[in-house]
């Protein structure tokens, strides 16, 4: 936890907005607001991604009926980190671009939030619905080896997590490196 926020700070005086030619504007107090914004905006992009990254790390080693109930009580738990962390998210980062507004002319943003609304669609609304599919199907079950529905679902599942995984990969290497 402490290397986490020493790199959050790391990261908030690399990212000095008054060091930049397009950040002129900026003295004072609006760089304080802006440096609180993006801590803001990478807590709360860690906080969604955990749940992004974690969802196949979870189901990875299920190999039994009970095993899979509790990963699935386990990922209904976590859900609330993909939206939870994704308003924020998304919120300061209009918040970053309501103060440089030269964000909004630059094609990384829009692409950034075009895969920020795939992430939330997968995570908030495709992965929960298949979450109660799988329980549905687990519920008449007590123990043993998993059915085959199960596995057919899961797979699905796990492809629409590879696709948020991706997602999130490209969204952080667009914030990252800001390509023009």
């Amino acid at each position: 936890m402490k290397m986490w926020l020493l790199a959050c700070l790391i990261i908030l005086r690399l990212t000095d907005p008054s060091k930049g030619k397009e950040w002129g504007s900026l003295t004072g107090e609006k760089v304080w607001m802006y440096n609180y914004l993006l801590f803001l905006h990478i807590t709360s992009a860690v906080t969604a991604i955990v749940s992004v990254v974690g969802y196949p790390l979870i189901m990875s080693g299920v190999r039994s009926t009970e095993q899979a109930k509790f990963g699935l009580t386990l990922l209904e738990k976590l859900a609330i980190l993909p939206k939870l962390g994704g308003t924020l998210m998304f919120l300061t980062g209009l918040a970053l671009g309501y103060e440089q507004t030269y964000l909004f002319r630059q094609l990384w943003y829009w692409i950034a939030i075009a895969l920020f609304a795939v992430i939330v669609v997968i995570m908030a609304v495709l992965i929960p619905a298949r979450i109660k599919q799988q329980r549905a199907i687990l519920e008449p079950i007590q123990s043993g080896a998993l059915p085959d529905a199960y596995r057919r679902s899961r797979r699905h599942s796990l492809l629409l997590e590879a696709v948020a995984n991706v997602a999130v990969v490209i969204s952080i290497l667009l914030m990252v490196f800001k390509p023009v």
